[in-house]
């Protein structure tokens, strides 16, 4: 009887006591996250390695409590809470690409570079972070002594319902004149390209790698007669890359040519300096510059010959472990080198932003708009005026894992411009679906 009024007297001490350790564990990992939200991540660190065993399978807080083991060289627990991590959310790319950082801080390199590769076979990560994760499998491959390399190989079937771009009107007027538009013509056919990136990085000890790129494309129409919209491309860019934690420099060269019907239709030579720049882990700036010089290669065209010049600042938000979203404004001002055609000199301006999200370790997908306002500079005394153009575009991409670096894709894009000389106004809707492989 006595043991049994003990046990009644102490019971709501005992739940008091639990209450207690409840609130203390709620207020540690309060404090712990706005000092994790401040970059102070010694006491962030130390107020989570209180409560950790309390929050297991509370992904968010093993995530934060993994970052701050990270940045306070505690790379053993930093990794425990990453995995803890994969295993609640087997598709946090962002928990892979820190699992990878931490791999390396370890010396465990191949481990390190399965991660990344696993990165880097989602096809809908932001190129910033393409870069990123080259960059690291870029000092693994130095640490080896050796260079790093893949490739990535895309063959899709296409449907496009105005593939001459031809006029939403039915005539329009020139010099006083009326005339026919160029009716619409459907087609369908084929698309592949290729890319192979090579990094090499000078050493583990600095920030500094080389990057090389090829890129081929081809678009072929099934129907012959539409064999003069069919496109081929390529294009080689090196750069020179240096990276710090805060940011990422990367200074690019370029030489490409464009094939209309197997002809050779346009050179050109680019030069691209482009900066990005770590305002906190989930939130960065981009800027770029651009020079390109055209040279077009038949001689009725000689004088499309351009200087094209293209400045843009970019603002990218990781919205969570799976998502993000990425807004771009951009200037472009196009000038010709000689002759006195009109339609070459205009000034641009574009605004796009996408969104892409992955769901699943098997789905994912990224929406895309744009808006883009051009206005030509020379005046037309055909259509008495300067032409003014303004584009939206909209596309939706879906895709689908059927292996690990084996992705099916089915992409739906609409596109208009209006334009105050009509006979430039156009609507088209493309399907394009095909496979993607990562070597």
């Amino acid at each position: 009887m006595k043991l049994l009024l003990l046990c009644i007297l102490m019971f709501p001490i005992y739940l008091l006591s639990e209450d207690t350790k409840i609130l203390d564990t709620q207020e540690s990992y309060k404090d712990g996250t706005t000092y994790y939200q401040a970059k102070d991540f010694e006491n962030s660190y130390m107020l989570f390695s209180k409560i950790y065993l309390q929050k297991l399978m509370d992904s968010k807080f093993n995530f934060y409590y993994g970052r701050s083991a990270y940045e306070t060289k505690h790379y053993e627990m930093a990794l425990a809470a990453f995995e803890r991590v994969e295993i609640i959310d087997p598709s946090n790319l962002r928990v892979k690409l820190e699992m990878g950082r931490v791999y390396f801080m370890l010396g465990m390199h191949e481990d390190a570079k399965l991660k990344f590769k696993e990165v880097l076979q989602n096809q809908s990560i932001p190129k910033n972070v393409r870069t990123n994760v080259e960059f690291y499998l870029s000092k693994i491959s130095s640490a080896q002594k050796t260079s790093f390399t893949y490739a990535t190989v895309s063959l899709e079937w296409f449907f496009d319902d105005n593939i001459n771009y031809g006029s939403l009107d039915n005539e329009y007027n020139i010099g006083g004149t009326t005339l026919p538009t160029q009716k619409k013509v459907q087609g369908t056919g084929y698309q592949a390209s290729a890319e192979l990136v090579n990094i090499y990085n000078f050493s583990t000890s600095n920030g500094f790698a080389i990057k090389n790129k090829v890129i081929a494309f081809m678009k072929h129409h099934s129907n012959s007669d539409n064999s003069i919209y069919d496109v081929d491309y390529f294009a080689y860019t090196p750069s020179l890359i240096y990276k710090t934690r805060k940011y990422l420099i990367d200074i690019g060269l370029g030489a490409d040519t464009l094939l209309i019907d197997t002809k050779t239709y346009m050179q050109s030579l680019y030069f691209k300096p482009r900066l990005e720049f770590n305002h906190t882990p989930t939130l960065k700036s981009l800027f770029y510059f651009k020079y390109l010089s055209k040279f077009y290669k038949q001689d009725s065209q000689k004088d499309l010959d351009a200087n094209h010049y293209e400045i843009s600042y970019g603002l990218q938000k990781i919205i969570d472990s799976n998502s993000y979203v990425q807004a771009n404004l951009t200037g472009l001002l196009e000038s010709k080198k000689r002759g006195n055609r009109i339609d070459v000199d205009y000034d641009e301006y574009k605004f796009d932003i996408n969104y892409a999200k992955q769901f699943t370790s098997t789905y994912g997908m990224s929406l895309y708009g744009e808006y883009r306002q051009r206005e030509y500079d020379d005046f037309s005394t055909l259509f008495d005026s300067i032409r003014k153009d303004k584009s939206y575009t909209a596309s939706a991409n879906f895709n689908m894992s059927l292996l690990p670096s084996l992705k099916i894709n089915l992409k739906l894009m609409y596109n208009r411009v209006n334009s105050n000389q009509t006979v430039f106004s156009y609507e088209k809707n493309t399907i394009t679906a095909g496979i993607t492989k990562t070597f």
